[in-house]
This record gives structure tokens, C-alpha cells and sequence, in this order.
């Protein structure tokens, strides 16, 4: 199809299945305000009729041309409730486990606002737009969460409103504050001093956390449009800096950048390294102030974990290039996902439990959640399931830490992710990274930019859809027989190549596991299967 192609059918063949296997109802939001629209039709003889006929429905279908693999249609559906506890899922090499909290009392949180106000902010309104999304997430805010705010330019510290917790009157005078902002017109202090800025916020944020409960989680936000320009410029330096005086990691730092201006790299090192989320403000789609609202309302809006941690156990059983297994916040909406490789005695009785300890921090201090399992052999389309999922999540992980480690030096990265081969000297740590996310990738059929390729060839063993579909089964079953289902660890075939060169630029993630949900919609998934089949079919051009 080519861009604005108006035609007579689209079909979708879509499912949604849960953890379980158990198919859920979902729904495509089209965005319309009314599906009919009246007309009134005059016939030969002057006579008028008023009639109604169905809207065309548009979808937002991009030139394929643009892009080297099919795209993805996002939807919306509302996942069966997981066990209070968690689930867990193991087939012997592969485990998944999900949780999702229940009955939890959101946690009182303690904000720091650093906003650039240097020249740059006047252009396109990016500073009216940050004002007022700011001001929308204000009225949000409870009198059991605090509230600062610090503006920013060629030095660290222009104004200064707070730290107070937010009652309406002092919702009415931050907000006054903030409509009071300006773009800095001084001369002597142009530029962005983020090295300066970040310090000073950090330092007062972690203050300011000494003195609330301890329940309370602190979040410094930074919302900027510039380089470090000002001050110290070496971006690897400003990122160590910050990183090393929030090395106890008390305050979480999330990122905001106008793409196209803000060095996202150094913004996504600093959210990485912190606890925290970075994401674009996207140029072309929805107001500026609609897209920060959405992210601040998504990842902070109530927040009910902070300090998450999760362990695999079980008697003689090694656990292998797991996921991201700490998640410094757990906002409502999202679940804590994580899923790897495990090493199992073959004597050992596959019925010998196998746990996930879940440990975080909420309203009520630490609190511990446990859920066990046993090997589950019973369905090899589940197995391979588990695999391909764990290859897309930890192939991502692995990518953002490779580049990571390219910015920031191997020693930092080597304490975010734990690879496979533990014996890698901390030297090659950045090539040990790229080795394994490629095994992976091999090993799983899985196209990854800038590490594998995708090459088609003729197989008289695919099978069609159905007779009118030109798409087949991507090959799990080519002969109808499950066992082809159960993946073969270790071994790959020529449909997937690597490629010769890394990617570089941060790959960002928002969300947790990996999953991407930016500034627009945030889609979470709640694990599970998320199968999509696009079929394109007995569609013809209307003139």
C-alpha cells in the first residue's frame, strides 16, 4: 500500500492470549468521534432525502518503503489478573516470571523539577509547553508529596521555588512560579551548564529525601533541549559525576529531551546509570506539552514500588543472562517482568520446586512475595514461547548496554547487566556484551539491527494462513508436528545472518522489560502473547 491509499477492506488477524493460554477481549481504538455522518441527497426531480452513511475508517498505515520488516500495529487490552504472588513459568532451560502488585497503597513521592531556561527553550515554545505540562502535573500532586523546582541556563541555579509539600496554596504558588518563568536573557549566563545544574539538583534532592519519611521515593526530573555547553563539557565526565554521587541510588533521575536539540545519549546515560526513564519529545507528532504530561502521568503518576528486586532459586539450579531483575520504581499500570536461562542437574527431579523471590519496598516497608513451580515439559509451543520472548528482551538489554558501555566505559555498564560468560576481563566487557546479544540473535532466528539480517528463500514445507493468505507460518511447525516447536539451545540455521556493523545511539526503553511505550501511547503489555497477524487482503484502490 502507499501512503493515504484509500481502499475497500482491511482484515486483522488478531489474538490475545494470556499467560495461561486463555484468549482475552480487546479492543482497536480508532480514535472516532462518531461513526456516521449525515447527508442530504437531492434526486433528479429536486427532492431531498436525509441519509446517514458509516465514516471511512483511516488507519495510520506507513510506506513500507521506509522500513526493512513489517510494522507493528499497537492495541489495547486488559490482561487476566496474575497470582498476588506472581507466576512463574520454567521448561528446564527457559524461565519467565511475572508480578503484578495487588492491594498496594501508592508510595508519597518527593519531586525535583530541573527545567532549562537558556535561549534555546524560546524556539517552537518548548518552554511554555514544559510550563505547562508542569503545571497540569502539579494538580495531580497530593499533601503527602513534596515539591522543588529549579530552573537552569549557563549556571546551575537560576530560580528556585521549595522543597513543600503540595497543598492547594502551595499547589497556587508553584504554579504562579512556574507561569512567572522565563527564557534567560542575560547574556553572561547563556549556555546550558547541565554538569553544574545536575550537581546542585542532586544535592538538594538527596537533602530533601533525608528530611521525609522513609517511605517517601525521591524523583529528580530534568527537562532540557541543549548540550552541555557551559561549565564541563565532556559528556562522559558530567554522566560519571552524577553517577557516582547518587551511587546509593536514593534519588531515581529521569530524562526529558526535545529531539533533534538535547543530547539524548548523555540524558538516556544519566537515566540508565540512576534508577530512571529517558525519553524524546518528539518534533511532528502532539504538542510538547501533551507528550510530557502522558510520560510524567505513565511513570510517575502513582507509584507503588520503589527498589525492586527479584532472585531465582532452587536447589543445584544456575541461573544464567537473566533480564533487567531490579526496577528502581514500579509505577501502577506496569508489572515487573523478568526471564532467562537456567542450568538443571540432569539428575535432578524435574518436580523439585523451583522460586522467584520478589523483594520491594512500599507504603509499608520492605515486603516479600514468593511463588514456586515446577519444570513444565507439557507444551512445546509454550517452551519455544518462552525462549523467543527471553531472546527480544535480553538481545535489547544487551544492545542499550553495549552501546552504553561504548559511552561510558566498561567499568560503570559491568555492574548493570551480568552476562553468560562470567570469566569476560572488564577490558573486552563491551565486546563480551555484543558476542552474546549476536549468539543470540543466531540462535534464535531473531533480526536485530545491527547485528543480524534476514534472508528469505523458497520452502516448499511453509504453509499458508489460509488458501487467500500470501503470508505463511514463519516455520515453528512447517510439517505440523509440535516437537518442531521445542528450541534447539545452541544451534542456528542461514535465516538469520550477522551483520557487520553496531548500531550506535541509545536504542531508549520506557516502560519496564524492555517494552517501548515513549511519550505516545504507552502500550504494556502484561506479558503475555501478543501474536499479530496483518492480512492485507481482496483490497482494490478506489479511484
Amino acid at each position: 500500500m502507499i501512503p493515504n491509499e484509500e481502499v475497500d477492506i482491511v482484515k486483522f488477524d488478531l489474538s490475545v492470549v494470556d499467560i495461561f493460554g486463555n484468549l482475552l477481549d480487546f479492543e482497536i481504538d480508532l480514535n472516532l468521534e462518531d461513526l456516521e455522518e449525515s447527508y442530504v441527497e437531492v434526486d433528479a426531480k429536486g427532492n431531498s432525502t436525509n441519509t446517514t452513511h458509516p465514516k471511512p475508517i483511516k488507519l495510520h498505515i506507513t510506506d513500507a518503503r521506509q522500513h526493512k520488516l513489517p510494522q507493528v500495529i499497537r492495541g489495547r487490552f486488559k490482561p487476566n489478573e496474575v497470582p498476588k504472588d506472581g507466576y512463574l513459568y520454567t521448561d528446564g532451560s527457559c524461565f519467565e516470571h511475572f508480578f503484578l502488585p495487588t492491594s498496594i497503597e501508592p508510595m508519597p513521592r518527593n519531586f525535583f523539577f530541573l527545567l532549562d531556561t537558556s535561549e534555546s527553550m524560546r524556539y517552537d515554545n518548548k518552554l511554555e509547553n514544559a510550563k505547562t505540562a508542569l503545571s497540569n502535573f502539579i494538580d495531580s500532586l497530593g499533601p503527602q508529596d513534596s515539591l522543588t523546582i529549579q530552573t537552569f541556563a549557563g549556571k546551575g541555579t537560576i530560580d528556585l521555588w521549595g522543597v513543600r509539600p503540595v497543598t492547594e496554596e502551595e499547589k497556587k504558588d508553584a504554579k504562579d512560579f512556574i507561569s512567572k518563568t522565563k527564557v534567560v536573557d542575560d547574556y553572561r549566563i547563556w549556555g546550558t551548564d547541565l554538569h553544574e545544574a545536575l550537581i546542585e539538583a542532586l544535592i538538594r534532592a538527596q537533602y530533601n529525601g533525608e528530611e521525609t519519611q522513609d517511605d517517601t521515593v525521591t524523583v529528580l526530573i530534568l527537562i532540557s533541549d541543549a548540550w552541555a555547553s557551559a561549565g564541563e563539557t565532556d559528556r562522559a565526565k558530567i554522566a560519571k559525576h552524577v553517577y557516582d554521587l547518587n551511587k546509593d541510588g536514593s534519588v531515581k533521575i529521569f530524562t526529558l529531551g526535545f529531539q533533534g536539540q538535547a543530547d539524548m545519549t548523555l540524558l538516556d546515560a544519566i537515566a540508565l546509570m540512576n534508577g530512571g526513564i529517558s525519553a524524546p519529545i518528539l518534533q511532528g507528532e502532539e504538542d510538547f506539552a501533551s507528550q510530557i504530561s502522558r510520560f510524567l502521568e505513565s511513570e510517575l503518576g502513582t507509584i507503588l514500588l520503589s527498589d525492586v528486586n527479584v532472585k531465582i532459586i532452587g536447589e543445584d539450579v544456575t541461573v544464567m543472562g537473566e533480564t533487567k531483575k531490579i526496577y528502581p520504581l514500579l509505577a501502577e499500570g506496569y508489572e515487573v517482568v523478568i526471564r532467562g536461562l537456567i542450568d538443571l542437574p540432569q539428575a535432578r527431579d524435574v518436580n523439585t520446586p523451583i522460586k522467584a523471590i520478589t523483594t520491594a519496598a512500599t507504603m509499608d516497608n520492605i515486603q516479600n512475595w514468593e511463588v514456586s513451580t515446577v519444570v513444565d515439559l507439557s507444551d512445546p509451543a509454550k517452551s519455544s514461547l518462552c525462549y523467543q520472548s527471553y531472546a527480544h528482551s535480553r538481545i535489547s538489554q544487551l544492545v542499550r548496554m553495549q552501546e552504553a558501555a561504548e559511552f561510558l566505559g566498561n567499568d560503570i555498564v559491568k555492574s548493570l547487566v551480568t552476562l553468560v560468560n562470567s570469566n569476560c576481563k572488564e577490558e573486552e566487557f563491551s565486546d563480551c556484551i555484543k558476542d552474546e546479544a549476536l549468539d543470540l540473535a543466531i540462535k534464535a532466528n531473531v533480526v536485530a539491527k545491527g547485528l543480524t539480517a534476514m534472508v528469505t528463500v523458497d520452502d516448499d514445507q511453509c504453509m499458508d494462513i489460509d488458501e487467500a493468505a500470501e503470508i505463511c507460518v514463519d516455520g515453528t511447525t512447517p510439517d505440523g508436528n509440535e516437537e518442531s516447536y521445542k528450541p534447539k539451545y545452541g544451534e542456528s540455521d542461514n535465516a538469520v545472518m550477522q551483520s557487520s556493523t553496531m548500531s550506535h545511539g541509545y536504542a531508549n526503553e520506557y516502560g519496564y522489560d524492555g517494552y517501548s511505550s515513549a511519550v505516545n501511547d504507552a502500550i504494556v503489555f502484561s506479558k503475555l502473547v501478543f501474536i499479530l497477524s496483518m492480512l492485507l487482503t481482496s483490497f482494490v484502490a478506489m479511484v
